[in-house]
């Protein structure tokens, strides 16, 4: 999660080779329900996206973690570590399709609704080991993008400057389910809804 500085400041040095490439990194909450609910419950998500933008709709990949708030020889209670015992964590690795549109016409702040969705594939941690199996996810939001400078990535007062070059960025807030078909060798298997809530921050040349 700690790449986002160094990915906004590459973006804004090679606007001209990717235009409308962004990267984007969101935090929530997620509730697993039906079959895996026991096992999973309540998680902190993080979520990983790279996209490439088409007019009005973006294509690329993502990777979640819904990782269970308590863990063992984990640093600072939260920091790596694995799931206590009875918990889990679910990894996910998918491909995300987003339509979006403007909600206003300004050139310098814009306001913008998106839905997306695509497939998943995800592996169980803790109690959920050694579950995987594929998945569908959807999801809403809603965006605030403008130009920033880029070096605000790397330390914050910067963001207030006229040094560097300027960059496309984002804060939102997101709503998701994703659901999985989660199978085991000699396991009966799993049918799981998951249900998030995420705000972040997204950098690119144009998205």
């Amino acid at each position: 999660m700690r790449i986002a500085p160094l990915a906004a400041v590459l973006l804004a040095a090679s606007t001209a080779h990717a235009d409308g490439f962004y990267y984007s990194q969101a935090y929530g909450i997620s509730g697993a329900r039906g079959d895996g609910a026991a096992m999973l419950g309540s998680s902190l998500q993080l979520r990983v996206a790279l996209g490439w933008r088409f007019g009005a709709l973006t294509v690329g990949p993502l990777v979640t973690g819904n990782l269970a708030f308590e863990r063992d020889h984990a640093y600072l209670g939260l920091i790596g570590g694995d799931p206590i015992a009875g918990d889990s964590d679910l990894k996910t690795y998918g491909l995300d399709a987003r339509y979006h549109a403007a909600l206003n016409e300004s050139t310098t702040k814009r306001v913008v609704m998106y839905v997306r969705g695509g497939p998943r594939y995800a592996t169980g941690l803790g109690a959920l080991d050694p579950y995987s199996g594929p998945g569908f996810g959807v999801a809403t939001g809603l965006q605030l993008t403008g130009q920033v400078r880029a070096l605000g990535f790397l330390f914050a007062p910067l963001f207030f400057t006229s040094w560097g070059p300027k960059i496309t960025a984002s804060v939102f807030v997101d709503e998701s389910v994703d659901w999985y078909r989660l199978s085991a060798d000699h396991m009966p298997a799993l049918s799981m809804p998951i249900v998030g809530t995420a705000v972040g921050i997204g950098a690119g040349s144009h998205f």
